[in-house]
């Protein structure tokens, strides 16, 4: 039996009006020129629906179905703890998530149905999440050291621009692209991935702190001219035999 129920071909729509039609509907009925039926079928809101709200004077569509275990304004803070934690450089994985979760309902003493046993919602619920947080989506996390987390602030940067305009100006390099070189070098560590974490919608690189020390590395040297040539890369593997003058 499916977790999420799905319409049968043919069925009736429930609730296919919105919130503006509805509120557009209220202001029709002050006016008293139109009577409710007609007003029913030209917003396409059964009429039934349409006294029972406006008596209430409530215009917001309401949510059909079950709802979640956590409320609106709960998984709101839930979201802005996992972008608070992303912003950190420690972005959560699908199992944070789903532990998260079930931390929050406990804390709140909210009635659930999450597992007991591993202390976790469960794989439907999260997929559920993510569809009503689009803000949300799942990447791929890359590796940063702890070493240049710590350096990747905005005055480190500042100084580091202003270090290079010093040497191209000393240099009489600045209106020579052909003469600046950029060279990098990578570190690739051979059994170690990130994996995947959810973090904001649109992020186009999210970072995971690691340690420094977490595998075998092999490093890799390029560089580039700022006309775009290069020479070929330097690839460092590790050693077989340590050499003594090294």
């Amino acid at each position: 039996m499916p977790r999420k129920y799905k319409r049968k071909i043919g069925a009736p729509v429930r609730a296919a009006w919105s919130e503006e039609a509805l509120c557009k509907a209220f202001g029709e009925m002050d006016k008293g020129q139109v009577g409710v039926n007609e007003i029913s079928r030209r917003y396409g809101i059964p009429s039934r629906t349409l006294r029972r709200r406006y008596a209430k004077k409530n215009c917001e569509k309401l949510t059909l179905g079950k709802h979640p275990t956590l409320d609106f304004d709960n998984e709101k803070r839930l979201v802005a703890h996992i972008q608070k934690l992303e912003k950190a450089g420690f972005p959560t994985t699908r199992q944070d998530v789903r532990r998260l979760a079930f931390e929050f309902a406990e804390k709140l003493g909210l009635e659930n149905s999450f597992n007991k046993e591993t202390r976790m919602a469960g794989q439907h619920w999260l997929k559920s999440f993510l569809e009503r947080h689009p803000e949300l989506s799942i990447h791929q996390a890359e590796g940063l050291s702890i070493a240049r987390a710590q350096g990747l602030n905005r005055d480190e940067v500042n100084k580091m621009f202003e270090l290079l305009l010093k040497v191209l100006t000393e240099n009489d390099l600045i209106d020579k692209p052909d003469r600046i070189y950029n060279i990098d070098e990578t570190g690739v560590q051979m059994n170690y991935n990130p994996g995947k974490v959810i973090a904001t919608k649109g992020a186009k690189v999210v970072n995971s702190i690691t340690s420094s020390e977490k595998s075998e590395t092999m490093s890799i040297i390029a560089s580039c001219n700022s006309v775009g040539n290069y020479v070929p890369p330097v690839v460092i593997i590790k050693g077989v035999n340590k050499r003594p003058e090294l």
